[in-house]
């Protein structure tokens, strides 16, 4: 018997801007009134915004989906071609993501307010003033050492950040500070008052200060200290952001190191979704919905529909100097889509001959700076002016390209004559590789089981409750008890269950993340509470579903969280095997733990996924009978449908981006002919209940594609539901889940 369940009827997908803009507004979480700043004199919010000015999204069925990142090279054959496409670029850029720039001001003067003596280092106080009766003005501050001009200049508008500019002044370079940033920092925002005198401009905050970086500019540029040729501009967190977009837009900057910007600075949008369990488009463009233009925010959950991204500023920054910097495991980051951007943006430095001058440094830490950031700042911009030549630096987490597992692995597949597997199982296993022989958990026969993560330095950042605490101050608050558990090789789980638990045992739920590579299952917010958080949507409440009376068992899959770079060398050791394979197997080890534990029912074993966590369970409860049930929230795919005309990422996803299993690489262009989908995985889950959940406007698989390979295999214990949704978590949608583990027997 065939039972398919929809949690909303499916509807035509229309997209009339009107009717998505409703969609919109019902969707997306309200945004907030900005704290630190004005969108605009007339709005406080995107809500305000849209009702004043009766804009509306782009007819979404008019642009094209452009699932990996947007070409700056599409059309450009030779370099004399290349100026004409960034100035194109800039424009998109500023239509779609940052806004209008004022125009240049012709009667920009100086007004020194105060000179002073400190130590080997003169310090200039200067007042810019400009525009409209020169009532615009912008306070700038010069550091400039003892010695023989001219001097390359170090710029930045971290007025707070006094340490960043002396280590520049100690390497010989003038620090040039500009006051056009937060100004809860006490020293205001100069460029606030800009909107006012700049009516009709769209001009949020971020294009005010990279304007602003330009008016400093424009000063150096009359000063005889200053090497011209030689200015390097930087910022960090937010002001990462305002540097990119300053250098993309100012060809007088000659190299720029963005630290730390992540989402609206080199992680490209595409890699914000809530997939990847970051910075989103819907949450800055709503709880910061003054940096970006209003406009950007229609494209929530839609990324795939932007012409531009992050990616189109570093090129703009080309071939001058760029270096792209942060943490592999900020909480805000995603290592992955810098790689992917960083890739991107060297391909237009490769094409101008400019390749020593694109950076790429992934360092260790969450998202503050220390001395030696900056010391790595001034060694780049030393390399790009000439100063002190030094290797390239280029450093990955991932580090994953499907060129390289094809060295590595010497496979070969002509997709036109590889035979067709009717074994279900076979098909599983031909995509997942060959595993090698594994040892069994010894480890489990042991007691006590000695195992701990509290030496790992991620464990304690990000909060992890072996390495802090007050986290397990905070799970006796919640009424929950906590050990680790060894799983598989080397591998360690944490275990929630009831802290009143005195007799029987519990049902246990495995909680398989999505594509957080920055913290794994966890994240530095208080991942144990059901707080008002817009990244609380990304990943269960474990209290929720333990007071439902579940233990939860949660560990990282390799190359995520605390095991952030094991997958770097992976297919250098198992070229055979794959990164999805030995996620299946870990998931496997768990269950192995779980049937061990005394405390744990061995017969109701169930795996929760999210999107790279739904894949993960729905292969894993296919090869393993122990399995009870799943719940697999966005992550079905049906790859032989997802052609390229389809408009989404299919086999790429797998074999190029983040190479799960890149044998399925062979068969782009020939999906039709691949030897497995993700209907192979649900046959073999059969008569086992299973909830999958497919969002009806999920981006990264067209939902009457999964409709059309889900239904053919429906039976009775299959619920599946299509919510009116974008690819998310949402707290709704948890609890949906954890009244499903309750009420299935």
């Amino acid at each position: 018997m065939r039972l398919v369940y929809f949690f909303l009827a499916l509807p035509l997908i229309a997209a009339d801007p009107a009717k998505t803009l409703a969609e919109l507004l019902t969707l997306l979480l309200p945004s907030r009134v900005p704290a630190d700043g004005r969108l605009n004199p007339l709005d406080k919010t995107w809500e305000d915004w849209v009702k004043r000015t009766g804009e509306l999204p782009p007819d979404f069925d008019k642009l094209p989906s452009i699932p990996g990142l947007p070409d700056p090279l599409q059309g450009v054959k030779t370099q004399a071609q290349w100026p004409a496409r960034k100035q194109q670029l800039r424009k998109d850029v500023q239509h779609w993501m940052f806004g209008e720039f004022p125009p240049t001001p012709a009667n920009l003067r100086a007004v020194v307010t105060a000179t002073r003596r400190e130590g080997a280092v003169t310090v200039r106080e200067v007042r810019l003033e400009f525009g409209p009766d020169h009532r615009a003005t912008l306070r700038v501050e010069l550091i400039i050492p003892d010695g023989k001009g001219p001097f390359p200049v170090f710029l930045t508008n971290h007025a707070h950040n006094r340490p960043w500019v002396y280590t520049a002044v100690r390497r010989g370079y003038i620090a040039c500070i500009y006051h056009a940033t937060d100004p809860r920092y006490g020293n205001g925002d100069d460029s606030d008052a800009w909107l006012d005198i700049y009516p009709g401009i769209d001009f949020p905050v971020m294009a005010r200060w990279a304007w602003a970086g330009s008016r400093a500019v424009d000063y150096l540029f009359t000063l005889p200290e200053v090497d011209k040729a030689k200015i390097g501009i930087t910022g960090h967190s937010r002001n990462g952001k305002m540097a990119l977009l300053a250098a993309a837009f100012d060809e007088r900057i000659g190299a720029v190191v963005p630290s730390s910007g992540n989402s609206g600075e080199s992680n490209p949008w595409r890699f914000t979704s809530d997939p990847f369990a970051n910075e989103s488009i819907e949450l800055l463009t709503g709880g910061q919905s003054h940096w970006f233009h209003p406009r950007l925010r229609f494209f929530s959950g839609r990324e795939d529909k932007l012409p531009v991204d992050q990616n189109t500023l570093l090129a703009l920054v080309a071939p001058r100097g760029l270096m792209l910097y942060t943490g592999y495991a900020e909480s805000a980051s995603n290592p992955v889509g810098f790689e992917q951007a960083y890739r991107d943006a060297l391909r237009v430095y490769r094409f101008l001959g400019r390749e020593q001058n694109i950076w790429l440094h992934l360092r260790a830490g969450e998202h503050g700076t220390t001395a030696e950031d900056v010391e790595i700042f001034c060694d780049f911009f030393d390399s790009v002016f000439g100063r002190r030549p030094r290797p390239k630096l280029e450093s990955w987490s991932h580090g994953y390209t499907f060129e390289n597992w094809r060295r590595l692995s010497k496979q070969v597949i002509d997709p036109l004559k590889q035979a067709a597997i009717s074994d279900p199982r076979k098909q599983i296993e031909w995509a997942l590789g060959v595993e090698p022989p594994a040892v069994p958990n010894m480890q489990l026969r042991h007691s006590p089981l000695e195992v701990s993560t509290a030496d790992n330095w991620l464990a304690g950042m990000f909060k992890r409750p072996s390495a802090n605490a007050a986290t397990r101050d905070q799970i006796a608050k919640q009424g929950m008890a906590w050990k680790e558990v060894p799983i598989g090789d080397g591998v360690i789980g944490d275990l929630f269950y009831p802290a009143n638990q005195t007799a029987g045992k519990l049902p246990v739920v495995i909680w398989l993340h999505g594509y957080s590579y920055q913290y794994g299952w966890s994240m530095q917010s208080p991942w144990l509470a059901s707080v008002n958080d817009l990244r609380m949507d990304q990943r269960p409440s474990i209290p929720n579903l333990v007071r439902r009376g579940f233990a939860v068992l949660a560990f990282d899959q390799i190359g995520f969280g605390t095991r952030v770079l094991e997958s770097r060398e992976f297919y250098a050791r198992y070229p055979n095997w794959s990164l999805m394979g030995k996620m299946v197997a870990d998931t496997r080890a768990a269950i192995d733990t779980c049937t061990q534990l005394d405390i744990i029912d061995p017969a109701h074993i169930s795996l929760m996924g999210y999107s790279l966590g739904a894949k993960v369970g729905l292969l894993t409860m296919a090869l393993d009978s122990r399995v009870h049930s799943l719940a697999a929230i966005g992550g079905f795919d049906a790859l032989r449908r997802a052609t390229k005309e389809k408009g989404v990422e299919g086999v790429r996803h797998y074999s190029h981006i983040h190479g799960l299993m890149p044998r399925l690489g062979f068969f782009e262009g020939h999906e039709s002919k691949l030897p497995f989908d993700f209907d192979a995985a649900l046959k073999l889950t059969a008569p086992r209940p299973v909830l999958l959940i497919a969002p009806a406007l999920d981006r990264y698989a067209r939902i009457a594609d999964v409709v059309a390979t889900v239904t053919p295999v429906a039976y009775q214990n299959l619920t599946f539901e299509t919510p009116f949704d974008f690819n998310r978590f949402r707290r709704q949608t948890q609890e949906r889940v954890f009244n499903w583990f309750a009420t299935t027997p």
